[in-house]
Formats: C-alpha cells, sequence, structure tokens
C-alpha cells in the first residue's frame, strides 16, 4: 500500500540524532525539513516541506516532562498530524520514556488508534526475540547501555521497558511472520494499545511496516530499522547520498557511549588537531582553525568523563562555534544528540534540511544560516559505528 511522493509525512523523535536518522530515510521526494525548537520552530519556512522531522529534546525529561513536550508538539503541528502519517521515532535501546510519550501522542486522536511498536534495528545488531531487547545478542540491561542516565529500567522485556502508559500487547515473532493481514487484524483487536512486536530481521520490519498501513489510525513507533521499512512502504525511501567532497573536515564528538569513544581514541591515535572541552569551558581553538584552514580534519572532543553532561555539550558548541567563525571546513560532523542539539542552538541557523543518509546511522544534511551561509552537517548517533568510522570520514576521498 504504497502512498505517493508528496504524501505528508511527519516524524516525532525524542533527540536530534534519532529525528535526523530517522528523517534522511524519507527524503526520496525531497529535503526533509528538521524542526528543534527553540533554533529551529514550526514558523520555519521548512514545515513546508512534505516530510519533517521534529525533535521533541524530550529523551532525558522525567515521564510527566516527556509526555508534557509531546502534547506542545501535537498542538503545534495540528493540521499535519491529521492530514498525512506519522511515525514515532523511539531509541533503539529504549532509552527514555517511550510508553509515555506514546500514549501522549494517543491522545491526539483521530487520527490515532493504537500503536505498533517495535525498535529493532536488525543492521545494528538489535533485535526483539520473545518480547526482549537484546543488543548484539545481549539483553539491553546488561549492555553499556544500561549505564546511560537515559535507560530507566532493570529489565531487557520490551512491555516493561514501554510501561506507564497505555496497555502493552505482545506480538510474538510466529505473529508477525504469519504476514501483514494477520497483523493488521491484531492491531485493529487491540485498539488503544501499544502492540509490541519481536523483530530479527529487515524483513519482519518490512511485514510490519506493511500492516501498519492496512490498519487505518495505526501510530508506527520504532527506531531508523522501522523507519526504513515505513519510508519504503510509503515510496518516500531516499537513496544513499555521497559526502561532500575536500578534507577539510570538522568532527565534534560529545556521546560517552564506548563505540564513540572508540571513534574518538582512533582520532587521537591518528593525530588529529584536538580541542578539548569539558564542564568549565573549552580550549583554544587555533589549532583546529589551522588544520581546516590547510584542507585537514580537526576535533572538537570532551576527553573525559564530564560531571555535567548539558555544560559540556554547551562548551563543546561554543568552541566548535568558535572555530566556524574564523574556518570555513567542507563538512562538520557532531556525535552525540546532546551535542548535535547544543551545536544547532548555538548556530541558531534559519534552516536545516535533510538529503539522505550516506549509511545506517548516518544522516546529512544543509545548515543554512543568517547571511545565506550554507554549512554542510554529517549527524551520528552515538551508540552506532565501528571504531575507525570517524577516521574513515576524515580520511575521505577529497
Amino acid at each position: 500500500m504504497a502512498a505517493t511522493a508528496s504524501q505528508v509525512v511527519t516524524i516525532i523523535a525524542d533527540d536530534l540524532t534519532g529525528a535526523c536518522d530517522t528523517g534522511c530515510l524519507f527524503a526520496g521526494p525531497g529535503p526533509v525539513g528538521v524542526l528543534a525548537p527553540p533554533a529551529l520552530t514550526a514558523a520555519d519556512s521548512s514545515v513546508i516541506t512534505p516530510v519533517v522531522t521534529i525533535d521533541t529534546e524530550s529523551r532525558a525529561l522525567p515521564p510527566p516532562e516527556a509526555a508534557a513536550a509531546i502534547h506542545t508538539a501535537a498542538r503545534r503541528l495540528g493540521e499535519r498530524l491529521a492530514s498525512g502519517r506519522v511515525f514515532k521515532k523511539i531509541d533503539s535501546t529504549l532509552r527514555g520514556a517511550a510508553g509515555v510519550e506514546l500514549t501522549a501522542l494517543l491522545e491526539h486522536g483521530p487520527p490515532f488508534t493504537g500503536a505498533l511498536v517495535c525498535p529493532a534495528f536488525p543492521a545494528q545488531r538489535r533485535v526483539v526475540r520473545h518480547g526482549r531487547l537484546l543488543i548484539d545478542s545481549v539483553p539491553v540491561h546488561e549492555s553499556a547501555i544500561a549505564r546511560d542516565p537515559a535507560f530507566r529500567a532493570a529489565t531487557s522485556d520490551v512491555g516493561g521497558l514501554l510501561a506507564g502508559g497505555a496497555p502493552v500487547v505482545p506480538l510474538a515473532l510466529d505473529d508477525v511472520r504469519a504476514g501483514a493481514e494477520k497483523v493488521a487484524h491484531l492491531l485493529e483487536h487491540h485498539r488503544g494499545a501499544l502492540v509490541a512486536a519481536d523483530a530479527e530481521t529487515d524483513a519482519d520490519l518490512a511485514t510490519l511496516a506493511e500492516a501498519a498501513l492496512l490498519a487505518p489510525g495505526t501510530l508506527v513507533a520504532g527506531s531508523a530499522g522501522l523507519g526504513r521499512a515505513v519510508s519504503r512502504a510509503l515510496g518516500c525511501e531516499a537513496p544513499a547520498v555521497a559526502l561532500p567532497p575536500g578534507r577539510a573536515r570538522l568532527v565534534v564528538v560529545g556521546s560517552l557511549h564506548p563505540a564513540s569513544r572508540a571513534q574518538l581514541d582512533a582520532l587521537l591515535a591518528a593525530g588529529v588537531p584536538l580541542v578539548t572541552a569539558n564542564a568549565q569551558g573549552h580550549g583554544d581553538p587555533a589549532p583546529a582553525v589551522a588544520a581546516l584552514a590547510a584542507g585537514r580534519g580537526a576535533l572538537v572532543a570532551s576527553v573525559s568523563t564530564p560531571a555535567d553532561r548539558q555544560a559540556v555539550a554547551r562548551h563543546l558548541a561554543e568552541a566548535a562555534a568558535r572555530i566556524l567563525d574564523r574556518a570555513a571546513p567542507d563538512l562538520v560532523v557532531v556525535t552525540g544528540g546532546d551535542t548535535a542539539f547544543a551545536l544547532i542552538r548555538a548556530l541558531r541557523p534559519r534552516r536545516f534540511d535533510l538529503a539522505g543518509a550516506p549509511a545506517d546511522g548516518l544522516a546529512l544534511g544543509q545548515l543554512v544560516l543568517e547571511g545565506g551561509r550554507s554549512l554542510p552537517l554529517l549527524t551520528k548517533a552515538g551508540g552506532f559505528g565501528a571504531a575507525d568510522l570517524l577516521a574513515t570520514i576524515l580520511g575521505g576521498p577529497s
């Protein structure tokens, strides 16, 4: 059941990298506008694009405040929710208050009659098996994710991770593999609930996407894995895009996830010039400015565990903004949702439009700054990628 390429699609995420890595998958009809208040608001002209992705910046909020953020976004979106498709992007490890946020969004129905939920992202080795969320075959609550403050449970049971809102109904893998019509029938039977589905492969996600389109009023919620399946089902899938040419690339690393720390270590081992930031401030940006002027890569990062993540993100963004005042890199790469949001706030762009995904977990777009200057920006969620990913990006073709 494909939609026309001009279909209105709205994606609602709880952090900026999530809004980007899913929003870019829907860029087949054209650029996807990013809204991230207060820096990018619904008054921005990007709201008229057929596909819009919104960051409610609610992952770290207590459940009542997260619900309030969803209500605010839904009221601001108004007719978009009633006139088009809606995809609620949730974290593939179910950090945040996903169940509460979904329940809040369901209250803005019609059009919603219930939700189909699946955080699985097989391409990143994240699956739901027998109702349990696994990362590399390890239960999520026993993985490195469990140390993240936004992971709030001592369980890997998806029903438990979604608790706190509407009833959660499990959907076993056998039911998923019985086909889209069977799943659609079950969705109709469990109206008002969060139907939490097993999925181990991209084919399972494709079945869920098809089923959701067969069951009118179903709110679809998942990670970028299910997002890609939905974009394909709607005829909105974007082809892979290439990174812009040139090796003057500025990398800003704020995520504390071990994957991002390994990527940071690889850059440091390669001798990439570093500007550090911590909760008190940041270092001299001159080495990064000089490297970029010479057509080489540069790095802004926190190299120790910060006591205040928000303060560190702010100082990382301030350092990057000072560098960008004095240099014109071919590409800015930012990893970690808090850091990406802080950078957007520091730069205050007129708009931010996504062009597509160079690879899973990466989102490429253009920031349009005051005065008309355009800045290519690549975002990456903190928990993704091999240890050499950022080094490969810095050493990419010129």
